[in-house]
């Protein structure tokens, strides 16, 4: 566990200064290391403690220093210096298994995750201990590997115009245009002091104007960024981590080091109110004491809640977050309440973001995280709150990813992090989210033959809409279309001549990227492409339709009403006997006779052909007359046999027939100007000849 102020980021690396020139014990001496160490000058102790480790010669000082060395270093969160003492440090102790944990937790730092679950899986052996804490850093480390590849809708850059070398961190909005933010740069109120814990300057307040493009909202001019009013909310101490009510009329601010005189070594949240462009003189809020730290403010929309991380008695282990509620009786905050284990765990949760929708955001390095602290959210209330979701890379690095913030439509916002190509120790980052886009998109095919179909209806319904969306294959039977967030689908193809498909499900629920999704169909006929309707007869050497045909043709005028798109045959045939020319005159007869009764009906003509086959194709072939003594051939058959083979049969011509447009013929144009028309009413003369 990290033992540091809550107020200050994480560090991931920084230049070694000049060791400050001080009175007291001798500069690399085990005593001057000792003294800075139990000052919390960690800065000042690490440098000492290299010097001893690489001059003495007494064993005992050569174990300390080396995990003196180390520890500092991880204090500062400098991981890369860290990893490297740690290693010396097993290397003269092999039996400190913190050094072996720590080790582990600096690889995985420095993105060497494979390296990091090795060692993690070392310390579980050495201790025999197979913590929830242990195995989490371990899925970290996997998770790591398995999603530095994953696509993701987050822009992140580094926002340059605010940026130094040294820290720059817990960006906050004031006001439309506005952006409070906390420094350790140089120049700040306490001049060239130095702060002993980091080696920097001590942190303050900052704001910068900023001016959106209209034209592209990622394009964002800042003005350089002015120290905040030096005598109030700044003083010459750390101050930084500020928060404010939902009209900027009241700040809530973490200062650090200001109890006893400025010998305290406690955070704590105070309160500025705003006059006009003056701040008023901060006070501390009375749960907020110098027995523990408090910092890192956030109030809820209504300015009821405000959400802080403490390391107050009875937490769960080192910084947790926690919730006090504004008394409007009393004016007053009531007692801190802690989150509660699914928030918070032995390690450190900090830098709390309540959003106006009420999802929690949060920094943990003690939850399933890619590196030192991660940025994850939770929705709930009080002491109830769902599982922390990791927002994973971008957002979230191998490094330190903390104090985020959100715009209204929480697709943009800022963040701070110490991750490498950064241009100081921590930086402001900016994030943009690509919008979701969602298609559906297929193609529609017969099930039988699988060719493509064309001009087939794709009907959608969705949870988001009571209508209906229709959609028309093109000719190379497909279909596409754009579909809303986070909406269901139900859809089916349709077309006439075919049974409808069954109905498919689509969704856009829970879908975190944008997606081209597909939904194909098959479509069965009905069976009419080929079918058989019996029943239409005729009596010997007559074409009329009888009263039992013309029953069967009512059942086909039904067919032809309802798929208006059957185009049909109807094709006549005779007996074998008589002559074959005279059955073919017969057969056509009876082919039109049959026509002639559907069109009575209302059936269009240009669906309609009519064929004679006359004896050509018999129902019954065993009642063929063939040879010379026809007549003889027929009497092989009985006349019932003969009667089926007088009948008229229906054969399908197309089922996509559609039709014809009629031709628009223009008027021919009256001799003259261009375009002219006569006069109405008035005859048009003849040209000359």
């Amino acid at each position: 566990m990290k033992n540091r102020y809550i107020l200050f980021p994480l560090i991931v690396s920084f230049v070694l200064l000049t060791l400050m020139s001080a009175c007291g014990p001798k500069k690399g001496s085990i005593t001057a290391a000792r003294e800075a160490y139990l000052k919390k000058e960690y800065f000042v102790s690490g440098t000492n403690y290299r010097k001893v480790y690489s001059n003495t010669k007494n064993k005992q000082e050569k174990i300390e220093s080396a995990n003196k060395a180390a520890e500092c270093y991880w204090l500062m969160n400098d991981m890369k210096n860290a990893e490297s003492w740690y290693r010396k440090a097993i290397k003269v102790d092999a039996t400190n298994t913190e050094n072996q944990l720590r080790l582990a937790k600096t690889l995985k730092n420095n993105q060497k995750f494979e390296e990091a679950i090795v060692e993690f899986k070392n310390y579980q052996k050495l201790t025999q201990e197979n913590s929830t804490a242990v195995e989490r850093q371990i899925k970290g480390c996997e998770n790591a590997l398995k999603w530095k590849n994953e696509k993701t809708r987050y822009n992140v850059e580094n926002v340059k115009g605010l940026n130094t070398r040294w820290q720059d961190f817990a960006p906050q909005w004031f006001k439309k245009d506005q952006l409070y933010f906390t420094s350790d740069r140089e120049k700040g109120v306490s001049g060239s002091s130095v702060y002993g814990w980091t080696g920097n300057g001590y942190t303050d307040l900052y704001t910068t104007t900023y001016k959106v493009d209209k034209k592209n909202a990622n394009n964002i001019a800042y003005q350089a960024p002015v120290l905040v009013d030096k005598d109030k909310l700044n003083g010459k101490l750390n101050d930084g981590s500020i928060a404010f009510d939902s009209r900027f009329s009241t700040a809530y601010v973490t200062r650090c080091n200001y109890d006893n005189g400025g010998k305290g070594k406690s955070c704590r949240i105070y309160q500025s109110s705003l006059t006009g462009s003056e701040w008023s003189d901060p006070e501390a809020l009375p749960f907020s004491t110098d027995s523990f730290n408090c910092g890192h403010p956030s109030l809820s929309k209504d300015n009821q809640l405000m959400y802080f991380s403490s390391d107050m008695p009875g937490g769960f282990g080192g910084k947790d977050i926690y919730v006090v509620s504004y008394s409007k009786r009393s004016k007053s905050w009531d007692e801190p309440v802690n989150l509660g284990p699914v928030i918070n765990t032995e390690d450190d949760e900090m830098y709390p973001t309540i959003h106006e929708d009420g999802t929690l955001y949060f920094a943990s390095n003690g939850h399933v995280g890619l590196g030192g602290t991660d940025i994850f959210m939770s929705k709930g209330s009080g002491k109830d709150w769902g599982e922390p979701i990791n927002m994973k890379s971008p957002i979230n690095s191998h490094g330190d990813d903390f104090a985020v913030i959100f715009g209204k439509d929480k697709e943009s916002g800022y963040f701070s992090s110490n991750r490498d190509g950064g241009k100081g120790q921590d930086d402001i980052y900016r994030f943009s989210m690509n919008p979701l886009v969602f298609t559906l998109s297929g193609v529609v095919r017969n099930a039988k033959t699988k060719a493509i179909m064309p001009n087939v209806y794709v009907n959608i319904t969705s949870s988001s809409d009571t209508g209906k969306i229709v959609l028309k294959t093109d000719q190379l039977g497909s279909y596409k279309i754009v579909l809303k967030q986070r909406t269901d689908y139900e859809l089916f193809a349709s077309r006439s001549m075919f049974y409808d498909s069954k109905l498919e499900e689509q969704t856009t629920k829970g879908l975190e990227q944008s997606a081209d999704l597909v939904q194909d169909f098959e479509l069965n006929s009905l069976g009419l492409e080929t079918f058989t309707l019996r029943g239409i007869l005729y009596d010997l050497n007559r074409a009329e339709i009888r009263p039992d045909a013309a029953l069967i043709l009512d059942s086909l005028v039904l067919v032809l009403n309802k798929y208006p798109s059957l185009k049909i045959e109807l094709g006549s045939h005779t007996d074998c006997r008589a002559d074959s020319l005279y059955n073919i005159e017969l057969s056509q007869r009876r082919a039109d006779s049959a026509v002639a009764y559907l069109l009575r009906q209302g059936i269009d003509s240009l669906r309609l052909e009519s064929r004679g086959y006359g004896e050509n194709e018999l129902e019954v072939k065993e009642c063929a007359c063939e040879g010379p003594n026809e007549r003889a051939q027929g009497l092989k058959c009985s006349e019932a046999q003969h009667q089926l083979n007088r009948r008229t049969t229906v054969k399908v011509l197309d089922i996509y027939w559609e039709k014809p447009k009629p031709i628009i013929v223009a008027p021919p144009k009256t001799p003259g100007k261009p375009g002219a028309k006569p006069a109405p009413g008035r005859a048009v003369p003849a040209p000359k000849r």
